[in-house]
């Protein structure tokens, strides 16, 4: 067994989301009455991910919620590339007033910081974390249906015998599918080939034509493309398998364990009050438990809907999760250019 560094095991699924969320919700100081004027004009929602891939899914029926919420137009603004840093850029330089906040997710505040990327900003000094709203597993890996690789072990003894070794794909240098990968070169000797692609939904067609033998991609984008037969998923980069695609073993399963869960996150930049923290990471608590929401998790992200937290627990499994993901850069030899 090639055991990575790991967290503590994710909370057990969720029987009492509701309840959680209301407690949650009630919870809350009113704010004065400076905040609770709060929102009038329209409010920016910047995304890592392109249209159709990655947060663009969830985020969209996020920020229809809150328009309707809070009487304002929540507009999406898809700024993909450079694993998470381009959307970050967007908002860092904002005011904290609320009206720019950013949708990123781990691998971009956490790989980034981990390996030292030469940025403009600091990943985690520079943002504030408002609260959980995606995640806790739901990657896969998957090749072309071409390659005679049905699970891991095979696709292993596969690259071993080209002498050139395989191309893989990922959405970026840092980011959760190319450390995964990296860290598997470093772990079995094989020869991978890393193609670092602007967004997640440009990855899978490469894949089908076979441009890319082998990628990591976001689990809700393949499904249908599996259930087809036109990619073939190997393994998920999850701690359990996937409600979509249970047949699917985990890398863990198959002897090389994933040391960390992916997630995404709502941010703003590092001014804002703790008051519109308080208010924004309310809203999105009663979002997270809401049946639309659950099942939409379940059958678009082909993973459960996070259990809510405030945004300090938040703040606080970013600052734990951090260490994790610097020993696993160090093994895969992933730095910041």
């Amino acid at each position: 067994m090639h055991q990575l560094p790991t967290l503590p095991p994710a909370p057990s699924r969720r029987r009492a989301l509701q309840a959680l969320g209301a407690s949650l919700a009630a919870a809350w100081p009113l704010l004065g009455n400076s905040q609770a004027a709060w929102p009038t004009k329209p409010i920016r929602l910047v995304l890592p991910s392109g249209a159709g891939g990655g947060a663009d899914i969830f985020s969209r029926p996020l920020a229809e919620w809150l328009s309707k919420e809070l009487g304002q137009p929540v507009l999406v603004d898809n700024k993909p590339g450079a694993n998470g840093v381009i959307a970050h850029e967007q908002v860092v330089r904002q005011p904290g007033d609320g009206y720019n906040l950013l949708i990123s997710f781990a691998a971009a505040i956490l790989g980034n910081k981990a390996m030292n990327a030469k940025l403009q900003h600091d990943t985690i000094a520079d943002l504030k974390p408002i609260g959980l709203i995606g995640g806790e597993g739901g990657n896969l890996l998957v090749v072309n249906p071409a390659l005679p690789v049905n699970n891991l072990q095979q696709l292993i003894a596969y690259a071993k015998s080209q002498p050139g070794g395989i191309n893989y794909g990922s959405w970026g240098v840092g980011s959760g599918g190319h450390l995964v990968m990296e860290t598997l070169k470093a772990q079995t000797g094989i020869t991978l080939n890393h193609v670092p692609y602007k967004t997640v939904a440009a990855i899978a067609p490469d894949v089908v034509s076979g441009v890319l033998q082998v990628s990591t991609i976001d689990a809700g984008t393949p499904v249908a493309l599996i259930k087809a037969g036109r990619i073939r998923a190997i393994a998920a980069l999850s701690p359990k398998r996937l409600p979509q695609v249970p047949e699917v073993q985990t890398m863990g399963e198959q002897g090389y364990p994933v040391g960390f869960v992916p997630w995404y996150g709502m941010f703003g930049p590092a001014s804002m009050p703790p008051e519109l923290v308080t208010r924004l990471n309310s809203l999105l608590n009663r979002w997270l438990v809401t049946p639309e929401t659950v099942a939409m998790f379940e059958q678009k992200q082909n993973t459960p809907a996070p259990t809510p937290k405030s945004s300090d627990a938040f703040a606080a499994q970013i600052q734990a999760e951090l260490p994790v993901w610097r020993k696993m850069m160090q093994t895969a030899k992933i730095e910041g250019a």
